[in-house]
Formats: C-alpha cells, sequence, structure tokens
C-alpha cells in the first residue's frame, strides 16, 4: 500500500508565532523568521503537536481498526492490510521515527532545557508528556530503547541504543513521574503559559494529568504485577491526588490543510476521499441494539455496517453506496487521556477495591459526559432498567466488563489506539462465536459489541496484539533483539 505521510507545518508555525522581531531587522545576514537557540517555550509545543500527530494519525487508524470501530469499504483497498492483520516491517517506519526524532527528542531537550533554568512547570509539563510517549511507545512495542536512547546529539553520540525491558521502563517512567511531581510549580510568564497547548499553563491541571497517568499506568499492569499496582494504586488515594476531569487534548484544529486533525488530513485531505472508513458491523450492531443515539455522530452517512473484514464481499452482495462511512471532521481534537478515560479508570479502581469513592458516580459520569461530546441526553441510559445501568451489586467482572464497554463506545474513532491497548489487557469486549456475515448475508446469530475475527484475517484467528518492529530500526540499529509477530503479546497482557 502506497502511504501518505503528513508534514505539519503546523511545527513551524508554532515556532514563529514565539519569535520576535528585534531592532537589527535590516541586517541580511539574519533570518528574522529563524531562532538561534532553541528554548523550552519552542521544544514544547514541538514536542507535543508531533505527538499528537501520530497519536491522533495513524495510530488511531490502527486501534480503529483492531477495536473494530471500522473496516475498510469493498470498494477501495487502501487499508487492507490492517482489516486482515498484515501488518509489514516496513509500514510504520515514519512513526516510529518522529516519535523518537521529533516528539520524545523536543521532549527531552525541553526537559534538559527547564531543568538548566530551573523552570519546574516545563519540566513537569515535558515530563508528563514524555512518559505518555514512552508508555505509547512500550504498550505498543513490548522493549523499546529506552535508558540509551535521544543520545545523537550528546557529547558521546549512540546511534544503536539498547532495546529495554518494557517493565523496566515503566518503572523508570513511573520514577520519573514521582520526582516531576513533587517539585514546587514555577510561576510562568504570559508566552509560557501560552505556549502550553493543552492546559495553558495551568499547573494544578498537569498535576492532576500526571496522577491521572500513573493511575492508567497501575491499571495497565493490574494481571501481571497486582500486588505492585494496588500497592501504588492505594498510595495515590492516600497522598489525597485528584486526576483530571477535563480533557488533555488538542482542541485547535481548523478546516485548513496543515493545520487540520491528523488523521482527516491523511485518510480524506490527502486521498481526496473519505469513504475507506467504513462503520464496523461489530459498533452499529451494538449502538442499534442499544438505540444509542450516539450511533448518528459515528455515522457520517449510509444505512448498513460493514462485517469486519469486508472487503472482498462482492459488490452485489452489499452495495458500498449503502454502507455506513464512519464521521470525520478536520476539527476532531486528538485526546491524549480524556476526561471519559479519566472518570472510566478510577471506577475501575475502586470497584476493584484500590481507590476510595463511588465508582457508579463516576460511571455515570464518564457515560454522561461521552453524550454530552454531541449534545445527547444520557440520563434514561444509565437509569435504573436503562441499557448501560451500572451493576452496583455485581461482580468485580461484571463491572469491568460495564466499564470497558462504555469506554469501547467513547473511545470510537477518537481514543482508538488507547482503547486497543485497554482490550488487549481486559479481554473486553469479547469475542463472538459466530461471524457478523456469513453466506453472503449479515447475520441475524451476531449480537453487536463482540469482537469478531476478520473475514480475511491471515493470522490462524489469533487477533493482534501489537506492532511488529519498523524495518529502519531492523537495518540501522546494531543492536536490534530481533524481530517479533503481531499475534505476540505484550508484557502485561497476561489475564
Amino acid at each position: 500500500m502506497k502511504k501518505i505521510k503528513i508534514l505539519y507545518a503546523v511545527l513551524l508555525s508554532i515556532a514563529l508565532l514565539f519569535t520576535g522581531c528585534t531592532k537589527d531587522w535590516l541586517d541580511v545576514n539574519d533570518d528574522p523568521n529563524k531562532t538561534t537557540v532553541a528554548t523550552p517555550e519552542l521544544t514544547f509545543p514541538s514536542g507535543v503537536m508531533a505527538l499528537a500527530a501520530n497519536v491522533g494519525g495513524y495510530y488511531n487508524l490502527i486501534g480503529g481498526f483492531w477495536s473494530q470501530y471500522w473496516s475498510q469499504s469493498n470498494s477501495a483497498n487502501q487499508y487492507k492490510f490492517l482489516d486482515q492483520y498484515q501488518v509489514q516491517s516496513g509500514d510504520f517506519n515514519t512513526e516510529w521515527r518522529e516519535m523518537y526524532a521529533a516528539s520524545l527528542s523536543d521532549l527531552n531537550y525541553t526537559i534538559v532545557e527547564a531543568e538548566k533554568l530551573g523552570n519546574n512547570s516545563y519540566l513537569l509539563m515535558a515530563t508528563v508528556m514524555q512518559v505518555y510517549g514512552y508508555q505509547l511507545m512500550v504498550d505498543l512495542y513490548g522493549d523499546v530503547p529506552y535508558f540509551d536512547a535521544l543520545q545523537g546529539d550528546a557529547d558521546v553520540q549512540n546511534f544503536n541504543p539498547a532495546f529495554d525491558d518494557g517493565q523496566a521502563v515503566y518503572d523508570d517512567l513511573m520514577a520519573r513521574l514521582d520526582a516531576a511531581l513533587a517539585l514546587v510549580p514555577t510561576q510562568l510568564t504570559e508566552a509560557q503559559e501560552n505556549a502550553d497547548l493543552i492546559f495553558g499553563g495551568d499547573m494544578d491541571e498537569w498535576v492532576k494529568l500526571g496522577n491521572t497517568l500513573k493511575l492508567k499506568m497501575y491499571m495497565r499492569q493490574m494481571y501481571v504485577r497486582p500486588s505492585l499496582a494496588q500497592t501504588g494504586i492505594e498510595a495515590l488515594y492516600n497522598s489525597g491526588a485528584e486526576f483530571i476531569a477535563q480533557d488533555a487534548a488538542i482542541t485547535s484544529y481548523i478546516n485548513q490543510e496543515y493545520k487540520d486533525n491528523p488523521l482527516y488530513a491523511s485518510n480524506v485531505r490527502k486521498l481526496n476521499v473519505g469513504t475507506n472508513l467504513r462503520v464496523s458491523a461489530t459498533l452499529f450492531r451494538y449502538l442499534e441494539g442499544n438505540s444509542d443515539p450516539r450511533i448518528d455522530h459515528y455515522v457520517g452517512s449510509g444505512t448498513n455496517p460493514m462485517p469486519q473484514g469486508g472487503f472482498n464481499i462482492p459488490t452485489p452482495q452489499l452495495d458500498p453506496t449503502t454502507v455506513c462511512v464512519f464521521a470525520q471532521s478536520a476539527t476532531d481534537p486528538v485526546y491524549f487521556i480524556s476526561e471519559i478515560e479519566s472518570y472510566l479508570l478510577q471506577a475501575e479502581a475502586i470497584a476493584a477495591g484500590w481507590g476510595t469513592g463511588d465508582d457508579k458516580a463516576l460511571y455515570d459520569a464518564a457515560i454522561t459526559a461521552s453524550f454530552a461530546r454531541y449534545g445527547e441526553g444520557a440520563s434514561s441510559f444509565i437509569a435504573a432498567g436503562g441499557a448501560y445501568e451500572y451493576p452496583t451489586a455485581g461482580t468485580f467482572e461484571q463491572k469491568q466488563e460495564a466499564i470497558m464497554m462504555a469506554k469501547w463506545v467513547a473511545f470510537a474513532g477518537s481514543q482508538s489506539i488507547e482503547m486497543f491497548f485497554e482490550t488487549n489487557r481486559t479481554h473486553y469486549p469479547t469475542v463472538s462465536n459466530v461471524p457478523s456475515w456469513a453466506a453472503g448475508a449479515y447475520n441475524d446469530s451476531y449480537v453487536g459489541g463482540q469482537l469478531t475475527y476478520s473475514l480475511e484475517g491471515l493470522t490462524g484467528g489469533d487477533f493482534p496484539n501489537r506492532l511488529i518492529y519498523p524495518q529502519d530500526e531492523v537495518n540501522l540499529n546494531t543492536n536490534f533483539p530481533g524481530q517479533t509477530k503481531v499475534t505476540d503479546k505484550i508484557w502485561w497482557d497476561t489475564k
């Protein structure tokens, strides 16, 4: 497949935004549009936007297929390789490179400079976002370069960093978060606040985001290291930690080339077609069965869903003009951790007995926020007897399933890669015993909200669990440890 990559001119715009003129503007030997010194005010937003380009771009695309929010149209072929789990080592070279050479590198520079300047606020902000980025890479790949990474321009250069155990990376990331959260914030200037594209320099919110990220990383280890996860979460609650109640997101995208949502930019604007991504029968049948009004906001057009992996279904059997197109907008935000995610993480921790508070209230708040995002009301759905009533008297497993299904629906198209991780961790949604399409027609026995193996899957019935390492790393890093398979589990996936 010919891949289309995005060059985000918005990163240049950010740099220009914070570069001022001087009295030497007539000096033709100096470019007035370029700064000679990289400062945290420049490198922090650059690193954040590069991270958003991946989280909201191709990683969101992958998660959307593998969480079964969308499936490849049977009138095109752009993403067949994802729909049939046939990822090659050359498919995502650019994303790996952008994560390390752009996002993680810029955030690392910000951390180093913030330490030199004694700017604890920027140190915290950059640490939280770099921890988020590394956690994303560990969850995608398992072992990754970490302790020796980002040393290409160091005094002693290292272009062949060792790959570190994912669990060891998690442990160090947690320690770094703790250290950054313990710092006394520095008063920021107006320019420094404006360079924070997420919270506008509100350090209280950055502390809450750091706490929420820690909660997420502990929950991810629920089954592989339950004692550590429980102890860590209990310590969070005992310390009085607060968690975010607003979205940590980039919300400034506009309907203009190079300034729009990254997935919209690549999938719609660059391809000049907006119909590749069709609403999966897995999601459609679940929303339809629950009379969920969010279906009208996920469906851009069409009346029939696409069976997962149904791109080879003959058009006389399934007319592509009737198949639902997944709704996308140039102004869609990119979420790092959403308000909804925060509520559901807390609800699950409390349901497990590791946190304190009202898990039902948090669960209800998450669903209410998800409905409100589209101008819909959720009260009848979360009320007694409603389709999404919380099983207050149920077992932890029943509560976890309710929480994960709420998360699965809410994350559709927006936090798709995060849901892919959560499904691998909890094994919710469950897997159907029957396909959604059989004998040339929709299968009436299929129940929506249950994952189905792709009709064109090439992994012998096994679902994908990770990305394989990119070919550039295979070719260029002498410390490359060996290739993986897309069906290999990540270290924390032990339930």
